[in-house]
């Protein structure tokens, strides 16, 4: 995680000298699989290929944009927003161990034999020992100086250009469309927030048409909207456009722009499927998106439209047939796994079916047992689209006996009926992403009010999710692609934290728990210098740090 050039790895020599006392500095290191991030990004030289189009409000900056890129990818892997955390950052990070030594460096103190974090900074003003490349003022100044559109322009081209350089979208060209809340505290100093109301469900309503009762459950809240493209590749998504906008803006013009600014930034071919919700029902931009880019639009129709009539008239006269089950998921447990946990979990599954058989039976009205498709190609009728339509009816049949109608419109002319259907069932997956990005990422806990900085940190979450995505292809490790960030934190060992000992020029490296026993089995002596030094680790991780900035 630091400079090893002149520093040598002993382990046993370091331990042996430990158990006697025998150490000069004791350090704690997390954030193992970020330094691995690192290397690769720097490795490929993806971010300076990110960074040759960063947007910036002044003609010279004197931190490079790399820099810039890099320190707010790393708040966004530790998931912080605030700036004022980056000092604490880079100092457990793994960020440092990936910078050449030049940028910054650990070095032991001659005389106090402290680790010391030596940073040189990027000019040539400071003539004092700064203790991190930048302060955190300065990340916060770039962000906040440039304008948001900039923020969503940079994301929405140049990014997407790099993308498609180092491979990021797949030859299937599957993308969805969509729309989500991003909610803030009710302060109008939030710029360009709106103010909604919305059901027990946070579906926006009309607070004037609602009953009395509707409105006993109703809430008032502030909200931004952020309007997202992603495409699918295998378990992963990569972000290809986004769009932060006021709550009441409509997603549907909007969400069209971004696929035009796609195109424009990538050319015609690379998104060759688009799957949108009702919401997003426009006619003259489905048939654009058909005619001038050749890509094919996938949707559920409304009740309201003329075609809704004339397809399930035609229903009634054509066959209908069952719709294909997917195949359940079978999960193959590890060949190695020891016969006390495959009896244990044996137990388990036996507890729950137990559980299960006691539980009062499901509503009938709610409960599935069947679906039919009735697939009806070449509607013209829809006159607001100028492509022709084919359609995919469904009928859903529940319990009780009740029967459930809906539509999918698409303007390609499927040969497999169940191929619209099972590729709609996609979009499921997106309400589960924007429940991660928000519940794990906090996507909505925004550490200012100017929107410029709001811009800012959704562009470089949804950045550093994608670029956590494209590491994952790179080692072969797809299936952890759609898992969420704590999982992937264990998984990965993200956070899975070393201690340090240093001896003479040499250092030992062990986990966390490692340490922890040692500790307990070493002389009380040698413990009670051990206790001393973490301490004084303790009191330096928790206090700020001196000279992150310049002084006056």
């Amino acid at each position: 995680m630091f400079n090893l050039n002149i520093i040598e790895h002993h382990p046993q020599r370091v331990l042996e000298a430990f158990r006697r006392g025998e150490f000069d500095q004791i350090e704690i290191i997390g954030q193992a699989d970020e330094k691995e991030f690192f290397e690769l990004c720097f490795q490929e030289k993806i971010l300076v290929a990110l960074a040759k189009e960063l947007p910036t409000a002044r003609k010279k900056e004197e931190v490079p944009p790399w820099f810039v890129l890099a320190a707010n990818l790393s708040l966004k892997l530790h998931l912080e927003n605030s700036f004022l955390a980056f000092e604490r950052v880079i100092r457990c990070g793994g960020l440092l161990g990936a910078l050449p030594p030049e940028v910054a460096s650990k070095h032991l103190d001659p005389q106090t034999q402290e680790m010391r974090l030596e940073c040189q900074g990027f000019n040539d003003k400071n003539h004092y020992q700064r203790a991190t490349p930048c302060d955190h003022d300065t990340l916060r100044k770039f962000t906040k100086d440039v304008p948001a559109q900039d923020w969503m322009d940079w994301f929405n081209g140049p990014v997407q250009r790099v993308f498609q350089a180092y491979g990021f979208f797949d030859p299937a060209g599957v993308f969805v469309g969509d729309g989500s809340y991003l909610f803030v505290p009710d302060n109008p100093a939030y710029e360009g927030s709106a103010v909604l109301w919305f059901d027990e469900h946070n579906h926006p309503v009309e607070y004037d048409k609602l009953t009395a009762e509707q409105r006993k459950k109703a809430h008032r809240e502030r909200c931004y909207k952020l309007v997202s493209l992603l495409h699918l590749r295998g378990d992963g998504y990569v972000y290809a456009a986004l769009a932060v906008v006021p709550g009441n803006d409509h997603e549907c013009p909007v969400l069209y722009q971004l696929v035009e600014q796609f195109v424009k930034a990538v050319g015609k071919g690379v998104m060759k499927r688009l799957i949108v919700d009702r919401g997003l029902i426009d006619g003259k931009n489905i048939s654009r998106c058909k005619q001038e880019w050749g890509i094919d639009v996938l949707l559920p129709m409304k009740r309201k439209m003329n075609i809704w009539e004339d397809a399930w008239a035609l229903g009634k006269q054509c066959p209908w047939q069952p719709l294909r089950r997917a195949a359940p998921e079978r999960k193959v447990p590890p060949s190695h796994r020891p016969e006390v946990i495959v009896q244990r979990e044996l137990k388990r599954q036996k507890t729950l079916a137990a559980k299960k058989a006691k539980e009062p039976p499901p509503d009938p009205a709610k409960v599935l047992v069947g679906t039919e498709i009735c697939p009806i190609k070449g509607f013209t009728s829809w006159t607001e689209c100028t492509v022709p339509i084919h359609v995919l009816l469904l009928r859903e049949t529940y319990a009780d006996g009740h029967q459930d109608q809906w539509a999918l419109m698409d303007t390609a002319d499927f040969t497999d009926p169940h191929q619209p259907k099972e590729q709609y069932d996609l979009r499921v997956k997106i309400e589960e992403r924007h429940r991660i990005l928000k519940c794990f990422h906090d996507l909505s806990d925004f550490s200012s009010r100017s929107f410029n900085v709001i811009a800012a940190q959704v562009v470089f979450i949804l950045l550093s999710y994608t670029l956590r995505q494209w590491q994952l292809w790179k080692l072969l490790q797809e299936e952890l692609a759609g898992r969420t960030p704590g999982l992937l934190r264990r998984q990965l060992n993200l956070h899975n934290q070393y201690v340090v000992i240093y001896h003479e020029h040499a250092y030992a490296q062990m986990p966390l728990v490692s340490f922890s026993r040692e500790l307990l089995e070493i002389e009380p002596a040698a413990q009670a210098k051990a206790l001393a030094k973490l301490r004084r680790l303790e009191e330096g991780l928790l206090t700020p740090l001196n000279n992150v900035r310049a002084p006056p």
